[in-house]
């Protein structure tokens, strides 16, 4: 077994062990009353099949209910079930570092964040829905790479099921998945060297833009914010996270106090990079006031360097030198662009209903697979004088 391996199934096995502490003895941090309601509802659900307030975006209590059915109603069993869930999650991730021909060694260290990171472990292993929006999302962007590298139009119903899957965890996961439709069919127009196809742009783009369209439109009907939008989008997003803030149930975790929108469309939009800052950065030094809070910094001075690393081979260059990857360079940088609006995309979207940092650390789980793919993309570099061979 290389160490790759050796590594995710420690991450598997730690998982288990939380997942047996959190059934038996517990509760372990991250199974609060989320995963507790889902818990719940599922041994309703395997008892007496409860489906009166079913909703497709809620799907998760119901299917462990039906586990539950099956097996028995064990918290112990629910919560490793989220532990499986994360285990396929970490299979797909190694297979998308291999399609871009990561070296082990960076293979490794990505497993390693991935497996070890202690947000990961603590909502991974219990009965939540991150794992399984995480094993989606992974899924997605495997589908993707195949239809795009290997064009292998097979996947595309791997990348419509997938999206199906994380939509059936989350609408605005739902939206998200519309984004990576549109995406991959942008990046088929321009999937060889000589550049983008004209006759290609042309028919696709209109495809990409109702794509996007009937995203926005999923994202707000099947999102809280579905009913507020009489008075303007703006005015959603904000009575949404006015919300958020008073019915908070630990207020030392908020980094919003209120929540002033002007200017309607226009404020929402300027408000946005200020909002996706504190929501990927909180809590800063100054606003710590427990130990606890130590966890979300040292992630959150991560999660930075993973973006900063990402922004550096975007650009093109690390320390004044041209990048060079080792496979389809001018392809791979493309699909890591795209990978890495992805995760723009979807930590802007969790931003807008977030105002606590306990909170904000939950929603960065599924999305951690694109950053760390994105964040190592330039560390996985080979010099022109040792990639001649791709050349040939």
């Amino acid at each position: 077994m290389n160490r790759v391996k050796l590594i995710l199934w420690l991450g598997f096995f730690l998982r288990l062990v939380l997942a047996f502490y959190n059934g038996f003895v517990g509760p372990t941090y991250g199974s609060g009353d989320d995963a507790l309601g889902f818990h719940f509802v599922a041994v309703d659900v395997s008892q007496d099949f409860v489906t009166d307030v079913f909703v497709l975006t809620y799907i998760y209590p119901y299917l462990l209910g039906i586990f539950y059915f099956i097996t028995t109603d064990s918290l112990f069993l629910g919560s490793a079930l989220s532990a499986l869930g994360w285990l396929a999650s970490a299979f797909i991730l190694l297979r998308i570092m291999r399609i871009l021909s990561f070296n082990m060694l960076y293979q490794s260290r990505v497993m390693l964040i991935y497996a070890l990171i202690p947000t990961s472990l603590m909502y991974t292993s219990v009965t939540l829905r991150e794992p399984f929006q995480l094993l989606f999302i992974n899924l997605a962007i495997y589908a993707a790479l195949k239809i795009y590298f290997h064009r292998s139009n097979a996947h595309w119903l791997l990348l419509f099921l997938a999206i199906v899957g994380m939509g059936a965890m989350h609408g605005a996961l739902l939206a998200f998945g519309v984004f990576i439709i549109a995406g991959t069919l942008f990046l088929l127009t321009s999937r060889n060297r000589k550049g983008v196809s004209f006759t290609k742009v042309v028919l696709v783009t209109p495809i990409v833009i109702l794509c996007l369209f009937y995203g926005f439109e999923l994202f707000m009907s099947l999102t809280s914010y579905g009913d507020r939008l009489d008075d303007g989008l703006s005015t959603a997003v904000q009575v949404y996270q006015e919300g958020t803030l008073s019915d908070a149930y630990d207020a030392r975790a908020n980094y919003r106090t209120e929540v002033a929108i002007s200017n309607g469309l226009g404020g929402l939009i300027l408000s946005l990079p200020y909002f996706l800052f504190q929501y990927l950065f909180e809590p800063m030094p100054w606003n710590i006031s427990s130990i606890v809070d130590v966890v979300p910094l040292l992630e959150n001075m991560l999660r930075f360097w993973l973006i900063w690393n990402a922004l550096k081979y975007l650009v093109g260059t690390y320390l004044n030198k041209p990048i060079f990857v080792a496979h389809n360079a001018f392809g791979n940088r493309r699909f890591y662009l795209f990978i890495f609006l992805s995760y723009l995309l979807i930590e802007s979207l969790w931003s807008l209903g977030t105002s606590n940092w306990g909170t904000a650390s939950r929603h960065h789980v599924p999305s951690l697979g694109l950053l760390l793919v994105v964040g190592f993309a330039y560390r996985n570099v080979i010099s022109p004088k040792y990639n001649r061979s791709q050349k040939s």
